[in-house]
This record gives C-alpha cells, sequence and structure tokens, in this order.
C-alpha cells in the first residue's frame, strides 16, 4: 500500500453554502491539431468551498483552467458563471467575474520590483500616489498570508527565490481591492517550503469562511485530501469523479487517476552499493557551506534534506560548477556530472528547440562523427529515451507543447543520455504527477542498479527522499545527519532539520528556523 503522508488533523471545516453553483463548465472540448486536450468535461465549483483538482500531468487541468480564465478558447461546450451563460469570456471578462489565477510557471517580470509587478498584474487605482499605494496593499497581503516572509517592495524579482516569488503571485492575486471570487491555484506549494505552505492553507480556510473559492491543484495527495472539500479527479481530457475529499484516501486518488497501487521497494531490496567511490566532497566551505564532507558510490541514490534554504541548493550548484575547474579542489573521483534543474522554465528547456535537440543537446559526443551530428543516431537516441520515459510526443515536438511534467521528463532523459556517471537532481519533480513520479523513480533505481550511476537528489518532499538508499539533513549549510536503513523516515528527516548545527568551532549555533 502506498504510504500516507502524516499531517496534521485540519480543523472541522463548515459546509459549503447549498446553493447555485458559483461557476460550471459543462461539456467542455479543446483540440490542438491532433491532441485532445479536453473531452467534454464538466466541472463545478461552489460558493465558499476548496475545490481539488487532480490528474497525471497532460490530463487536462491547465487546459481546463485556461478555459476559465479566458485564455483559451474551447471548441464546444458551455460555461455558467451563477447560472447565466458565459458565450465568449476573455481574460479582462473573468477578472470582472472575480476570477483570478495563480499559474504553476510564475508571470512575474523579473526587472520590474515587487510593488511594480503589483501595478502590471492587478487592478488597482494608477493615481499619481500608485507606489505608494501598490507597496502598502502588496506587503500588507504578503503579512497576512506568509508572516515573516522576507521580502521587501523594493525588491527585484530577479533577486528573489523562487519560493518569494510563488508569495508574490499568491498575494497579488487575492488582493482585496478587487472582486475575488474564485481563486485557481496550480501547484502553489511546489516552491514553498512547510511553514509557507501552512500559512497558505490557513489563510485559503479564513478566506473560504468569506465565501472566497479556490480550486487547489496539486500532486501532493496529502494536501489535496487535507485542505479541501471535495476533490475532481481528471483523466483524459475530462473529469472521471467528483468526490467529498472525507470519503477518499490516497490509494483511491492514485486509482482514479488511472494509477496503479502496489507494494513499495524496500531499500533492502535494491542493489547494495559498490565499495567504489565516485565523488567524495571534504570539508567544503563556501558561500553558505561549512565543512560539507560526504561521499557517493556507485549504484547509490543518496538525498539531501533539510528545511528548504540550508544549503542543499547551493551544494548542487557548487558540484556542478567545480567539475570545470582544474583540480576539482574539495572533490575526490568525481567523473562525468549532469544536472537536472527543478526550474525548467528559468534554466532547463530550450522553448524554441523540439524534443529532439532539447535531449541530444546533452549526447553530443555520442550522435556525432567528426564534429558533424549523425542524424540517424540522434535519432536512434531520442526515439530511445522517450519511450523509455513514456513521453507524450514525438522527436519533432515543440517542448512547450507538453505538459509541465512531461517537459522535466525530457531534462532527465537529457541527463541520462548523456551518459553521466553522476547526476544532480535539485527538485526535480516539483509539479509532476504521482504516476510521472513513480515511472521516473522506477527508472533511477534501474538505471542505478544495471549501470552504476550515482543520484544526489534534492528534494522539498521528505516522502520522496524515502527513494534513496542514504540521506544527508542539512541545517544552516552543514551537515547535521546522515539517515540510511530503518532511520530514514519522514519524522526522522523532520526531527534531524530541527537539529542545532555546529560551528566551525563546534558551539553551537543558533537554532534553525523553518524559511518561509
Amino acid at each position: 500500500m502506498a504510504r500516507q503522508a502524516a499531517t496534521p488533523e485540519p480543523p472541522p471545516r463548515p459546509a459549503a453554502p447549498d446553493a447555485t453553483p458559483l461557476v460550471r463548465l459543462e461539456r467542455v472540448s479543446k483540440r490542438y491539431g491532433r491532441t485532445r486536450a479536453l473531452a467534454g468535461a464538466d466541472l463545478e465549483v461552489n460558493a465558499g468551498e476548496v475545490l481539488g483538482l487532480v490528474g497525471h500531468n497532460g490530463a487536462g487541468k491547465s487546459t481546463l483552467m485556461r478555459v476559465l480564465v479566458g485564455i483559451t478558447k474551447p471548441d464546444e461546450g458551455q460555461m455558467k458563471i451563477e447560472d447565466r451563460h458565459v458565450d465568449d469570456l476573455s481574460p479582462e471578462g473573468a477578472r470582472a467575474a472575480g476570477i483570478r489565477i495563480v499559474f504553476q510557471e510564475l508571470s512575474l517580470s523579473p526587472d520590474l520590483r515587487v510593488f511594480e509587478n503589483v501595478v502590471v498584474g492587478a487592478e488597482i487605482p494608477r493615481g499619481w500616489r500608485w507606489r505608494p499605494r501598490s507597496r502598502r496593499l502588496i506587503m500588507a497581503q504578503l503579512d497576512e498570508i506568509f508572516p515573516g516572509h522576507g521580502i521587501s517592495a523594493w525588491a527585484r524579482i530577479e533577486t528573489l527565490s523562487l519560493a518569494q516569488r510563488q508569495m508574490i503571485e499568491i498575494a497579488q492575486a487575492t488582493l482585496r481591492e478587487g472582486n475575488t471570487r474564485l481563486v485557481i491555484l496550480d501547484e502553489p506549494t511546489s516552491a514553498l517550503g512547510r511553514g509557507a505552505s501552512e500559512s497558505l492553507f490557513a489563510f485559503m480556510d479564513s478566506e473560504r469562511r468569506r465565501g472566497v473559492s479556490f480550486i487547489f491543484i496539486s500532486h501532493r495527495i496529502a494536501e489535496i485530501l487535507g485542505h479541501t472539500d471535495r476533490v475532481a479527479v481528471m483523466r483524459d481530457g475530462k473529469v472521471v469523479a467528483t468526490r467529498p475529499s472525507d470519503t477518499l484516501t490516497e490509494d483511491d486518488l492514485v486509482t482514479l487517476m488511472g494509477g496503479s497501487v502496489g507494494p513499495a521497494e524496500t531499500r533492502a531490496a535494491r542493489r547494495a552499493r559498490s565499495s567504489e567511490t565516485v565523488l567524495a566532497v571534504d570539508a567544503l566551505s563556501t558561500g553558505r557551506l561549512r565543512q560539507v564532507s560526504l561521499t557517493l558510490g556507485r549504484g547509490e541514490i543518496v538525498g539531501l534534506a533539510g528545511l528548504e534554504g540550508q544549503g542543499q541548493r547551493e551544494l548542487l550548484l557548487e558540484l556542478w560548477h567545480r567539475r570545470f575547474r582544474r583540480g576539482r579542489r574539495g572533490l575526490r573521483g568525481a567523473g562525468r556530472m549532469a544536472f537536472v534543474t527543478g526550474d525548467r522554465q528559468e534554466s532547463g528547456v530550450f522553448g524554441l528547440w523540439p524534443l529532439k535537440l532539447n535531449i541530444s543537446i546533452g549526447a553530443l559526443s555520442q550522435v556525432s562523427r567528426a564534429g558533424v551530428i549523425d542524424l540517424a543516431s540522434e535519432r536512434r537516441l531520442t526515439a530511445e529515451w522517450l519511450q523509455r520515459l513514456k513521453v507524450r510526443g514525438t522527436a519533432q515536438t515543440g517542448i512547450l507543447e507538453l505538459s509541465g511534467g512531461n517537459q522535466q521528463k525530457v531534462l532527465i532523459a537529457r541527463a541520462l543520455a548523456a551518459g553521466a556517471d553522476l547526476i544532480l537532481l535539485d527538485d526535480p519533480f516539483r509539479g509532476v504527477d504521482i504516476g510521472t513520479r513513480q515511472d521516473t523513480y522506477r527508472l533511477i533505481r534501474s538505471e542505478a542498479a544495471e549501470h552504476g550511476r550515482c543520484f544526489l537528489w534534492f528534494s522539498t518532499e521528505n516522502l520522496e527522499l524515502e527513494q534513496c538508499d542514504r540521506v544527508y539533513v542539512l541545517a544552516e549549510g552543514a551537515i547535521v545527519a546522515e539517515l540510511s536503513g530503518e532511520e530514514l523516515s519522514e519524522e526522522q528527516i523532520i526531527a534531524a532539520s530541527f537539529t542545532r548545527a555546529r560551528g566551525r568551532n563546534g558551539s553551537a549555533a543558533a537554532a534553525v528556523e523553518p524559511s518561509p
């Protein structure tokens, strides 16, 4: 049976008002060439409820939400807002109706300041004192939703972390200056730490009591079951089931999405790691990293855990950058490396290239002869990895035509196709559905066991790290625990995450606080 995440018992929810649905979509269909994105989807959202929306990547969730906010025009179907037919909804019309959306792929302008983005992205008066007004509005909303967020209204978006950008998007979409009635949150917690996620859930609960509705899209099933009133399940472009959340289990949802539930593979059943060392890091100190030492054996999957922002990403990036430096100071035994980012739009996909080029760019030496690309070899390489990772698309498909989860598969295919000995994974399954994750977990374990590849994997989801053979927990840039065997569990990871890190002189540093 799939493991259930340990989540606190949510407070009782008052029943949503028994009235006409706030929004109703009926028999909505949409095609893109041969691809049928929606196939007669029906969806209802009641006033003052949180509706969870789940489904595998490519099930149609994002397309249906784009129809709901007027960005995508459906080929067939109709929409009603409080039982009034809407014939040609536009983004402006959706905003006028009080419908807001926070996309998974963030839409802030990176070269503008926080308060300037508010003016661009929200309908607030543009009078001559717009600057202090917009600063006051966004900071008040951030303070209410995410206490201790650490964001300055004057900060340029490009200088902020992914989590902080997500907070700004959410705060901007829920400003009370407008007539907000329905907020669509597409994977809002995928970039947030545990504390910020809990703050968001508390805010959603208070808003729903004021009559505001939410559509909450997430691949974290425990969050769906713990913080929604009903759950709608999409598969193959349709809503195949809608159930009260308190009547479902995690296994129920996986089955409704078309997945299968089987016994989890135990670490004891995996290939024992070789004594051969692929990488050794010796007392690495740079930036916020403090005397970090770790080893990775051939065929081993090693995780990096801890509260977000404690140096895990810095460690991965430092290892990646040092591969180019002469002597690789502080590293021993490092072979060829590949890097898979979790921020695919910022530093992952080549948006103007088809899948063939997005995959083969990492393996040019394998598909070239005398410096000239062998097109037949390139086609074979692409076809192999598209098939192995079950990517929905052909070699010539544009990568931006794929769902987020399939785009992430392509990045993993690029790393594996490169033939690297060590693959660095920076929270690669952020916003990826459970079926895709399970398929990719199996592939990672297969590559480790059969080909001796080594994986160093940072994840913000503790349950995901149970796929690893060992886990290093970081706090304040230092390793505070190494977990393996029976001690490798979500409970132990959480406990170790709050361990006081030791300074270079051995004295205890300040206690680690959860990052927003």
